[in-house]
């Protein structure tokens, strides 16, 4: 493991400077320039003209080992890094865990969801390739009439460059606690076709804490051609991870115990593969119809290290859908309407071999064990309406049709039972539930002028809920011998209002956004692990983004949060976690008021870039009574890209810059306080190579 000693660190710091200061080639200084976006019309569209938000990612900025560390570069976007690939998201939200935070957020690739709408994964960035991306696409709040379910507070979408030229390029990455990543790409021009094939290996060996380790593979393969007037794109992608987990320690504070890791055993086996033909077709008429097949599967086994009793669980699921759509552009609207179905079949199981925990809460044996067959139909339409040269209105509107079939492979057990299930842990009967949920959407941008816009837009959105929010109940409030009440269960939906304003001038673009949600029948689990089907929540904030060109070799980005998140209902827990009750007003825990992410450029000479990046993490409680706070940290690192050659690059990177003692995540769990510890001074030197 790498030295964590001061004279090391100083010693990482004064080569990298020194490295800079001798160095004679230089990275050229960009102007800021308005950018093209794909995600709100599926379609090229000028950021500017966009009416809600929308942010963009350049992948290649960074060595991906950890896309949550590209995220969090957008304003709102809070995502906690656990150990290795785990991770929870918050976008214009607390942070949020299980059902909730697995249902609450989108992650596409070119704009097809990654997982399954009802089989989502809280570690759903653990599938992406950033390194096989052109650009990556953020929208806090509602997604469009184009995506449904999951698109709640948020969606990714990971997009793909054009395959329209030929080459070969390479990256290698070393760093501390012996992570280290190779990436591949090369792009051949065939004549009639061009092909792509991207692969990624990466791990780390060491790991930070005690029994942490990972390796992961990632590949992809591209295929572009044109019939006439009709063109196809192949798409294959398949990852692989095998992760030795480390899972929470009791202080962060404290470098013995936030090194050493108290669930040796825990561990996180997955696997996805992707695969979709998009077929896009120019009609006769001016319009263009477009008709994308997909398949998708996959597959995990993992240790539920933050459950007692750690149980194992496998889950796993396949698909198959369609996305259709008619596009046509008119003198006075744009307009898409289409269909997308989809069909999934899928599975899980969770087993206890450990003792009874907390008498039988937890017991040994079979905790779970069903298969679910899931259906959605959503027909859509989305329409850009010019009322005069100077105003656009958007319009959208989704209908989707969500169907799942339940089949309990253990004893049913619709009341409370003693002993296999323990005291809260409840198996429904094989059952059929639906649930149809409508999605519109209004938006107006009003042009000041050619280089500003005002702009607001209103959306309300709903997510059938996750399978595990039906079928994997737990309870200890029920003292009726009755388990809870499945047909009660219903989507959850919120309605957004945002209001913004935007600008982009030569050197300079800013945006700024206000922001108010309210959330219903809130899915989640409480501090007792009872489950909440009817929880309510109020969001609202500013969101700040700025790019700006200070002079002719300075810049600075910056990207700044402030915003509230409040329980806006009563939730009483019972037993030892009753000091945790929700009270309307609480502050939701794991959400701080105030977020902010910036870098600093410096064009050192004609031939050298240097980056100092600050990440703020305002205070937030760890619980929802409020009852304990975590005080929040600030972060630097310091950077800089040299130009070897005309085809190779070298990055140098140090995270964590003074050593700050910090917590990537902090909550209470049982009346205890927990936490993900973060990492000491790092460092990560890349080498780009261009064939």
């Amino acid at each position: 493991m790498i030295s964590q000693s001061n004279s090391s660190k100083y010693l990482w710091t004064a080569t990298l400077l020194g490295i800079v200061a001798l160095s004679p080639v230089a990275v050229a200084q960009t102007a800021v320039v308005d950018e093209v976006i794909v995600t709100t019309t599926r379609s090229d569209s000028l950021r500017i003209d966009n009416a809600g938000n929308i942010a963009t990612i350049d992948p290649s900025e960074t060595v991906n080992l950890f896309p949550v560390e590209m995220l969090n570069r957008a304003p709102g976007v809070h995502i906690h890094r656990g150990s290795g690939q785990e991770h929870l998201t918050a976008i214009r939200s607390p942070v949020l865990v299980g059902g909730a935070g697995a249902g609450s957020f989108l992650y596409l690739e070119d704009g097809i969801p990654m997982r399954a709408p009802g089989f989502a994964n809280v570690n759903a960035l653990m599938d992406a390739m950033p390194q096989a991306e052109g650009s990556v696409e953020v929208v806090r709040g509602p997604g469009s009439a184009l995506y449904g379910s999951n698109a709640v507070h948020g969606l990714v979408n990971f997009i793909s460059a054009p395959l329209d030229e030929a080459g070969t390029s390479a990256d290698f990455a070393y760093g501390s606690y012996g992570r280290h990543a190779v990436s591949l790409k090369s792009a051949q021009d065939h004549g009639q076709y061009m092909t792509r094939l991207a692969l990624d290996l990466n791990g780390e060996t060491e790991g930070y804490r005690a029994s942490q380790s990972f390796g992961q593979q990632k590949a992809r393969f591209e295929a572009a051609w044109q019939d006439g007037s009709t063109g196809y794109r192949l798409s294959v992608a398949h990852m692989n991870l095998n992760q030795e987990t480390a899972g929470y320690a009791q202080s962060y504070e404290d470098e013995d115990v936030a090194r050493a890791n108290s669930d040796p055993n825990a561990f996180r086996d997955a696997s996805a593969t992707r695969l979709y033909v998009r077929i896009t077709s120019d009609l006769t008429d001016g319009a263009t119809l477009t008709l994308t097949p997909y398949l998708r599967s996959n597959d995990m086994d993992f240790r539920m290290h933050f459950l007692p009793g750690d149980p194992l669980e496998q889950n796993g699921h396949d698909s198959y859908g369609v996305q259709t759509s008619y596009a046509r552009n008119a003198e006075w609207v744009s307009y898409i309407a289409g269909l997308d179905v989809e069909f999934t079949e899928g599975e899980l199981s969770e087993v206890q071999t450990s003792p009874n925990v907390f008498g039988t809460k937890y017991p040994t044996g079979t905790h779970y064990d069903f298969d679910v067959e899931a259906q959605v139909i959503a027909p859509y339409v989305h329409a850009v309406w010019s009322l005069s040269e100077t105003t656009d209105i958007t319009t959208g509107l989704r209908w989707e049709i969500t169907d799942y079939e339940y089949t309990n492979n253990a004893t049913n057990s619709n009341t409370v039972a003693q002993g296999v299930l323990g005291d809260f842990l409840f198996r429904p009967a094989d059952r059929s539930d639906d649930f149809s949920d409508i999605s519109p959407k209004l938006g107006v941008v009003h042009r000041l002028a050619d280089n500003r816009r005002i702009f607001a837009n209103w959306a309300s959105a709903a997510r059938a809920p996750q399978v595990t929010d039906l079928y994997r109940l737990r309870d200890s409030n029920r003292t009726d011998g009755v388990a809870p009440n499945v047909s009660a269960i219903d989507s959850e939906t919120l309605d957004s209002l945002e209001i913004g304003y935007r600008a982009v001038y030569p050197g300079l673009s800013y945006e700024a956004t206000a922001f108010m949600m309210q959330k219903e029948n809130y899915h989640f689990r409480d501090a007792g692990d009872n489950y909440v089907a009817n929880g309510e929540t109020d969001h609202m904030g500013i969101e700040l983004s700025v790019d700006w060109m200070l002079a002719r070799d300075w810049s600075i980005a910056s990207q700044l949060t402030y915003a509230q998140h409040e329980y806006a209902f009563d939730n009483n827990v019972t037993g030892a976690n009753s000091a945790e009750t929700i009270t309307d007003g609480n502050t939701v825990d794991g959400a701080p008021e105030t977020l902010a992410n910036t870098r600093l450029r410096f064009k050192y000479n004609e031939r050298t870039h240097i980056n100092v990046d600050w990440e703020h993490v305002g205070s937030y409680f760890m619980d929802a009574s409020n009852s304990t706070e975590y005080d929040g940290h600030n972060i630097f690192a310091i950077s800089a890209d040299l130009i070897l050659s005309g085809q190779s690059r070298l990055s140098l990177r140090i995270d964590n810059l003074f050593d700050e003692e910090y917590a990537k995540r902090a909550d209470k769990w049982f009346g205890n306080d927990r936490y993900f510890p973060g990492e000491g001074q790092r460092f990560m030197a890349r080498l780009s190579h261009d064939f």
